[in-house]
């Protein structure tokens, strides 16, 4: 997993590409390796998707959200 920086729309924080579906995730969310985040999708903030979730298009998953 390559790590970097990446702006979800406040500034640059540390994010990685996930391993399923190539999406960013940011450092501080939490996404299980079963879960799809698409090339499009971002998970920032304190977000978790867990089990087999399915983030795609230009889909959002930011702050608390579970």
């Amino acid at each position: 997993m390559t790590k970097t920086q990446f702006d979800f729309g406040s500034g640059l924080v540390d994010a990685h590409h996930h391993s399923n579906g190539g999406g960013w995730v940011a450092e501080t969310a939490t996404v299980e390796d079963s879960a799809y985040v698409g090339p499009n999708a971002l998970v920032s903030g304190d977000a978790l998707v867990s089990g087999d979730a399915w983030v795609s298009g230009n889909a959002r998953v930011y702050g608390n959200a579970r």
